[in-house]
């Protein structure tokens, strides 16, 4: 089925916005206005047009201006063609006008997890949107992300077991990024990430792991803590809160390191807990440990 889907605000707007473990759950984007998602038949040409190639790993594009005025990310939009997928985001300068440039940008596919990362220009540091459900062949979600500092980035998750290859570029006037999907010409079998709807789990990956095991990852907008617990079937080996900003408008980054723990199979939760301290919501990822 070929469609377009489109989800935009108003610069001025401030969102705060996944349920089974690697499942591609309804957006939780949640704006003070609703926009509703529109639907047609784009072009079937659109990733045949220009030369530039496709990358499977590692940085793939390089992009912007040394100086640009995009200070917002004002809408994000994913687009089917028979032959890709395309996501265009748009962005909006600080007096709410369209951006006219884009700053220093770079993109890069990430095989190991299947998510092509972009790295956005320190200088655009608010987003109107926070998440993505774009359920194509190629693409499942896209995020939005800020890291402890504030700085803004957008991870685009490839449907589980899919290895993908991108391209990237930029228009000016109005300014956009725009980022091609296609299949990887070698499939490389990405572990992929798991998502629910508070916390989404980027290392690591289910299946044989060595200490120090480093859990990264993102948690959903506005959450204050998340709780991390390495349990067995007859003991919890690891028990901590991780502290959060609370960023309301966009996924929050997270990075902790356990440094010891049990041999064999563990089991490692990350999300929220109910009242007695029992996981409640949130990821689950089964690792081997030596």
């Amino acid at each position: 089925m070929r469609r377009w889907i489109t989800l935009s605000v108003a610069a001025g707007l401030v969102v705060a916005g996944c349920s089974g473990d690697g499942a591609a759950p309804s957006s939780t984007t949640v704006t003070t206005s609703t926009a509703p998602s529109t639907t047609t038949l784009p072009s079937d040409e659109i990733c045949k047009i220009g030369d530039l190639r496709f990358g499977d790993e590692g940085l793939v594009a390089a992009l912007g201006e040394d100086v640009g005025d995009a200070h917002t990310i004002s809408q994000i939009r994913w687009e089917d063609s028979a032959t890709c997928e395309r996501i265009t985001v748009s962005f909006a300068s600080d007096s709410g006008a369209p951006a006219s440039s884009l700053g220093p940008t770079g993109v890069t596919v990430m095989p190991f997890a299947g998510l092509v990362r972009v790295n956005l220009p320190p200088e655009l540091d608010t987003t109107a949107i926070a998440d993505l459900l774009s359920d194509g062949e190629f693409a499942q979600r896209v995020f939005v992300i800020r890291d402890t500092d504030g700085a803004l980035s957008i991870d685009i998750h490839a449907m589980p077991d899919r290895s993908v290859a991108a391209r990237a570029f930029t228009t000016g006037s109005p300014s956009t990024l725009v980022i091609d999907l296609i299949d990887a010409a070698a499939p490389n079998d990405p572990a992929g990430v798991r998502i629910s709807p508070v916390a989404a789990v980027v290392s690591p990956s289910p299946g044989a792991s060595a200490y120090p095991v480093s859990v990264e990852g993102y948690a959903a907008p506005g959450l204050g803590t998340l709780s991390l617990q390495v349990t067995t079937d007859d003991a919890v080996w690891t028990d901590r809160t991780l502290a959060l900003t609370a960023w309301p408008d966009a996924w929050q980054s997270f990075s902790t390191v356990v440094s010891d723990g049990p041999s064999g199979m563990a089991t490692i939760f990350v999300g929220t807990v109910g009242p007695e301290g029992q996981p409640d919501e949130g990821v689950v990822v089964v690792v081997d440990l030596p």
